[in-house]
């Protein structure tokens, strides 16, 4: 029988260029059967998430015994985040737009407000299309409570949306000012949008909502135990930046490497492997 370490990837947390001898001892403990390879497609972007397989539950046993209610609590955030940003990659592009929607001076409406106010919207958004014969609307909106201290500011939200015209878009809103602009996507992705509209306030808790329409695509995602071998993975650790290039492309030739990381634990046998990639439009691959 064996066990995935895929549910305690916070325990993870030296990085490889850190790693001493005894690391690279525990990357070639006889505990880890194989590597297992999750690869996420989401529209332009694919991502693969590499965890050890192993072969022995005292593994699992040392995993749950250093496992804390704030790790995993964090790693559950981070998961969220990571699926909010999948998903807008997966369904808009620079055809689309985000909106950052106001209200006027001296408005400082409450969640229950806040929330009609975009349901009202959304309903406009959705008769305008209807009314041009434009496709189904898709889209991702955050309502913004609060500073980085707690305190009440002006509420705010952001719409990223399916493309129509941006005057429309305006004319939709009618509480305040609206801020409309085109999508732009860096090497494919769309998450400096994602994580700007999502950012945790600083010294302030995540006050922040977010709702998706049901429309959406999920990114697509599979799983393989053949993807990489042990020896690769200590390849990766030995010298990411020379085997990372090589060893995605041969089964990613379309795309370019944007980064890969590797870390070791302390707490239990094996290595935890991150690597993003954009579609090469250009025909280039860099690492």
């Amino acid at each position: 029988m064996v066990y995935s370490g895929q549910d305690y990837e916070f325990l993870f947390n030296t990085p490889s260029g850190e790693l001493k001898e005894e690391a690279f001892e525990a990357l070639r403990h006889r505990n880890v059967f194989r590597y297992r390879a999750k690869t996420i497609k989401s529209g332009d972007i694919v991502e693969i998430e590499i965890f050890p397989v192993w072969n022995t539950q005292n593994e699992i046993r040392a995993a749950k015994a250093n496992t804390t209610k704030e790790a995993q609590k964090n790693l559950n955030d981070r998961n969220s985040k990571k699926g909010l940003i999948r998903k807008i990659n997966t369904n808009f592009t620079e055809d689309d737009v985000h909106a950052t929607l106001t209200y006027g001076r001296g408005e400082l409406p409450n969640e229950e407000r806040a929330r009609r106010d975009m349901r009202n919207f959304i309903r406009r958004v959705r008769d305008y299309r209807k009314k041009k014969g434009l496709p189904e609307l898709k889209y991702v909106y955050v309502i913004e409570f609060s500073d980085g201290d707690g305190r009440r500011t002006r509420v705010h939200h952001h719409v990223i949306m399916s493309g129509m015209d941006r005057q429309a878009v305006k004319s939709l809103w009618p509480y305040g000012r609206a801020s409309v602009d085109e999508l732009e996507p860096e090497d494919g992705s769309l998450e400096g949008l994602a994580r700007y509209i999502t950012k945790q306030p600083v010294g302030g808790k995540q006050t922040k909502r977010w709702m998706a329409s049901r429309n959406l695509k999920p990114p697509k995602i599979t799983t393989a135990d053949t993807k990489l071998s042990r020896r690769q993975a200590e390849r990766l650790a030995e010298d990411v930046r020379s085997a990372a290039p090589q060893i995605f492309g041969k089964h990613f030739s379309d795309y370019a490497l944007d980064l890969c990381t590797v870390k070791s634990s302390e707490f239990v046998a094996g290595a935890y492997i991150y690597a993003r990639m954009h579609k090469d439009t250009a025909g280039k691959r860099r690492g």
